[in-house]
């Protein structure tokens, strides 16, 4: 239950993270300014879909338990370390917002370029969290080869990644639809979840066939 209820509120979540959202590409202090509170309500909304996202991968690891146990611990380890990361990257917006509350603009977006260049922060909490991408399409595609899951689940989630990088010129409306992809294929596979018996779930029936290594 937890983990198909999961698997459909992360993308709600992200859906409704990216409809709320500042306008524009380049979030400057002023835009931060001028939308303050649609900043803190979409980097909640982030950060809950990036929580969802932690018993959503352990859910499908689990389900390549018994079929490809390897393939389930990689995605899972990836995905894991990459949520981790997430949560950490979306409270900079709060930080963001407060400079831009106190400070000049000019001043501000001097603090955030330099808190980017840190090594620590670039190297250390940036680039990890793209491991979450990688860890969900181990995950996505492990199901769709054990054909636990059809193999458009894996393409319409890539596409529902690609969209908002794609669209970040275009009002958040547009970039959102993105995550009406990761709803159409998470969710498929979170109402196998929730319809799966629990005998089917717990691996009852493979216990006594070969295992894949992969």
């Amino acid at each position: 239950m937890v983990a198909g209820i999961a698997l459909l509120a992360w993308p709600a979540f992200e859906f409704l993270a990216f409809f709320t959202s500042p306008p524009g590409a380049d979030h400057t202090p002023g835009i931060f300014r001028e939308n303050a509170t649609a900043v803190q309500v979409s980097a909640l909304l982030y950060i809950w879909a990036t929580l969802s996202l932690i018993p959503a991968v352990l859910g499908m690891a689990h389900l390549l338990k018994y079929r490809a146990p390897r393939t389930g611990a990689a995605g899972a380890a990836l995905g894991l370390v990459g949520a981790g990361h997430g949560l950490t990257l979306f409270t900079t917006d709060f930080y963001d917002l407060a400079l831009a509350q106190v400070l000049r603009d000019a001043e501000a977006e001097k603090v955030i370029e330099r808190a980017g260049e840190l090594w620590g922060f670039l190297y250390g909490m940036l680039l990890p969290g793209f491991l979450l991408h990688i860890g969900l399409f181990t995950l996505l595609i492990g199901l769709a080869a054990t054909r636990l899951a059809p193999w458009w689940v894996p393409v319409a989630a890539a596409v529902g990644t690609v969209v908002p990088f794609v669209t970040m010129e275009q009002p958040p409306a547009v970039q959102s639809t993105g995550a009406l992809l990761h709803l159409a294929s998470y969710g498929w596979i979170a109402l196998r979840v929730l319809r799966m018996p629990q005998r089917e779930w717990q691996g009852a029936e493979l216990t006594d066939r070969p295992l894949s290594h992969a």
